[in-house]
């Protein structure tokens, strides 16, 4: 596939949009080229955007825990943001990413590299399926840091229309549990299986998932791909793309699958009032509690959406830790 140009610019602040003063390894003010294929940076509402309401916060507490991570790599980068923050937040020097289009890795390639202060970071990158494009390419990684779609896309759609940032293409030659497929996180288990070999001892993969579905669940990915697993971090964001997205859930809810857990957000912004994310993680199960009388499936949530309503969801941070001994 041919490069194509860029069909949109942003600048944003890394003061109001990762909550970081004064950085000191990437510009105060972010320029960024997207592609008709790139994930569109939610600038005008950080609370609906992965990178600022999900990936940040989890970085973040990994620093605060002392944990950083000089070799880093992000499955499915799109503008590039979550290189950035790596870079300012966890000092990652040697980094990696990936997409799934050629002109979405070009666009993040050029974001990064124009928005970079640090002179000591070395980028490899590529195009295509999760891990697939840098295999043999990277070794003893610290981090691997995902956000992966959850929704199969339907027989009739192109993966080359537009932004296509919450389907994949369901057909796979690998084999997958049957829980990962009933609750729509297959690729997230294929990033824990292609990580991997890819981590040192003592590395992990950090997966961000939608916890539309049981955090015990969840948990099940990163002991059926060989490691140990916690929630690192848990928090909530309003849903982007809420026809398309919630559309997509309660389809496939009408097949069979889920259900999908859904919430109004005032009930989400109240259950996590005063909570940061890592103080919300370790408690991550009693809110998940808490928050059960006031879920709604996905069609009840595209109800609400079909009527102006903003719907929500929680969001974990699986911490998926590759143990002495582990393989796959």
């Amino acid at each position: 596939m041919s490069t194509q140009i860029a069909h949109a610019e942003l600048v944003l602040s890394p003061g109001e949009f990762f909550e970081i003063e004064d950085p000191a390894r990437i510009r105060s003010s972010l320029g960024l080229r997207l592609s008709d294929h790139s994930y569109l940076p939610k600038a005008d509402e950080p609370r609906a955007d992965w990178v600022a309401s999900v990936a940040v916060p989890a970085f973040k507490t990994l620093a605060e825990m002392g944990f950083l991570a000089p070799r880093f790599c992000t499955i499915g980068t799109g503008a590039g943001l979550d290189v950035l923050a790596a870079v300012e937040i966890l000092k990652a020097r040697h980094v990696g990413f990936t997409d799934l289009h050629e002109d979405v890795v070009a666009c993040a390639r050029a974001n990064i590299e124009a928005n970079l202060l640090a002179r000591d970071v070395e980028l490899v990158a590529g195009a295509g399926d999760l891990l697939t494009p840098l295999a043999g390419k990277l070794s003893q990684l610290d981090v691997v840091y995902e956000n992966l779609p959850n929704i199969p896309m339907a027989r009739s759609a192109d993966l080359d229309d537009g932004q296509t940032s919450s389907t994949f293409i369901a057909e796979r030659d690998e084999e997958i549990p049957g829980f990962a497929e009933k609750n729509l996180v297959t690729l997230h288990y294929l990033a824990l299986q292609q990580a991997h070999p890819a981590l040192r001892v003592g590395g992990r993969v950090l997966s961000s998932i939608g916890a539309r579905i049981p955090l015990s669940e969840i948990l099940a990915l990163s002991g059926a791909a060989g490691y140990n697993g916690s929630i690192l971090t848990y928090t909530w964001k309003v849903q982007s793309e809420p026809d398309e997205v919630v559309g997509g859930f309660a389809r496939w809810e009408g097949e069979g699958l889920g259900p999908f857990h859904f919430y109004p957000v005032p009930v989400l912004r109240d259950a996590f009032a005063g909570l940061s994310p890592a103080g919300a993680g370790a408690r991550a199960l009693g809110i998940e509690q808490e928050l059960a009388p006031h879920a709604i499936t996905a069609a009840d949530a595209l109800r609400l959406v079909e009527q102006g309503e903003k719907v929500g969801h929680t969001v974990a941070i699986l911490d998926s830790v590759k143990i002495p001994g582990s393989a796959l």
